[in-house]
């Protein structure tokens, strides 16, 4: 395995069973077929703390389903985790018992935040039990694993994936 890709993990905060909240376990799935083992794919039901210790020292994509105001299903908000302010709105909904803004600034006080952090919100519309995710979603989905797999390409000097075509 390449060294440069050793220290890069996607990591996906959702849960399986929850509608639109699924979609980073379900795009952690798909970018783990691609990829094989030349990137760690870590599912994270919404434990900040183990996130702590799972991005620690670590170049990171992140995943994970939100609802802000004023956005439609299926847009997508990227942001450099370390130098960008989370939204407030994007901060207020979050099912886990921390949300992302507070565990990067419990990071930061604690000296545990990852080396880049790539943050993928995917907006959903419906977080019931058992709803399947959205179409919109689901498309949203598709064009953030291409942006992650060209990011991890360009980034690592070649191409992650080593299972499938």
């Amino acid at each position: 395995m390449d060294s440069a890709v050793t220290d890069w993990a996607v990591i996906s905060l959702g849960n399986h069973f929850r509608g639109d909240d699924s979609v980073g376990p379900y795009l952690l799935h798909r970018l783990r077929e691609k990829l094989g083992d030349s990137v760690d794919c870590i599912e994270n039901g919404g434990d900040m703390t183990r996130l702590l210790e799972d991005w620690t020292r670590r170049r990171v994509c992140l995943v994970d389903a939100i609802m802000a105001h004023g956005r439609q299903a299926g847009d997508i908000i990227r942001l450099n985790g370390l130098a960008e302010a989370m939204p407030a709105s994007v901060c207020t909904t979050s099912s886990h018992g921390l949300n992302l803004a507070e565990a990067i600034e419990l990071g930061r006080v604690m000296g545990a935040l990852p080396l880049q952090l790539d943050i993928y919100g995917i907006c959903g519309e419906n977080f019931t039990t058992s709803a399947a995710l959205s179409p919109a979603v689901e498309a949203a989905a598709a064009k953030v694993e291409q942006e992650i797999l060209k990011s991890l390409m360009t980034q690592t000097g070649g191409p992650p994936c080593t299972s499938n075509p």
